[in-house]
């Protein structure tokens, strides 16, 4: 396994009037290649959680473990940090060069890198995200539409070259083509590029079509997982702690109660279409 979490404990502000349980006795675990998300409402520790798995914060109590080894041990830290990428949430906020080129650049300058390793890198990431070096570097990235900016952020994080990524609400505030640009880059970049994903979201259509496991958390615990057939079908426990069914499923539900014969494990628009046509007894289109 390559990430794992063990009785991680995390509190803000130990020790004052503030002082806050941010995650409870956190256990998790990452494979090499898989599709996770992290899903909960705001405030229920999903970003405390991520910032542990590439050393942002420390636990208050309990191990981080990188391959089986301590992050806290000397020397781990900072291979941690190199492996496992973290883009936070609105990451256009923390654009601040003059051009694309100087901002996907900034990280892979800081690990001592030739000019002509940088450079190669730089193309590389930004052909990751969809963007043409050539076109784009000398660009002032405070030029571009909202879902460029967040590509050329992911950029800078992919320059790093980590086994890991994890995106804290990658399409927040992004209308619905950048949305869709965002995601469809994430997707390619596990499915074609074998990255590691870890996706935090409050959205369940977001993570409903992508993730292979998704973890579920409410007040700083980790309260249930699974695949998302497996998760979406306690319906009820979703509800009490203020998540919704995707709209599909939702559906499938109701047709259910209503008599109808269709399977409830289905989230997706294409899926919900197969299943009703086939209940009617139809191909139509």
């Amino acid at each position: 396994m390559l990430l794992k979490l063990e009785n991680v404990n995390y509190t803000y502000m130990p020790g004052t009037p503030f002082e806050t349980a941010a995650l409870k006795n956190a256990n998790l675990e990452v494979e090499q290649g898989e599709y996770l998300a992290v899903i909960g409402e705001t405030g229920s520790g999903k970003s405390t959680l991520v910032q542990h798995l590439n050393g942002l914060l420390r636990p208050t109590t309990g191990r981080v473990l990188l391959e089986g080894r301590d992050v806290t041990e000397k020397g781990e830290l900072a291979a941690l940090r190199r492996r496992v990428g973290l883009l936070f949430q609105f990451p256009e906020h923390q654009l601040f060069e003059e051009t694309v080129y100087a901002d996907v650049a900034f990280g892979p300058k800081n690990l001592g890198l030739t000019e002509e390793e940088v450079k190669e890198r730089v193309e590389k990431a930004l052909t990751l995200v969809g963007l043409d070096s050539r076109e784009i570097a000398r660009r002032s990235p405070f030029s571009l539409s909202g879902g460029q900016m967040r590509r050329v952020a992911m950029a800078g994080v992919l320059a790093m070259e980590p086994d890991v990524i994890i995106l804290d609400e990658p399409a927040a505030g992004l209308d619905p083509r950048g949305k869709g640009e965002i995601f469809d880059q994430v997707d390619k970049l596990h499915t074609q590029h074998g990255l590691t994903v870890v996706l935090v979201s409050h959205s369940m259509e977001d993570v409903a079509s992508r993730a292979g496991r998704l973890v579920v958390l409410a007040d700083g615990e980790i309260k249930t997982s699974g695949t998302p057939a497996e998760v979406f079908a306690d319906a009820l426990t979703l509800e009490n702690m203020g998540l919704a069914l995707p709209q599909m499923a939702i559906l499938m539900h109701r047709l259910r109660q209503a008599g109808k014969d269709v399977p409830t494990d289905i989230f997706t628009v294409p899926a919900a279409k197969e299943a009703i046509l086939a209940m009617l007894g139809g191909n139509r289109k």
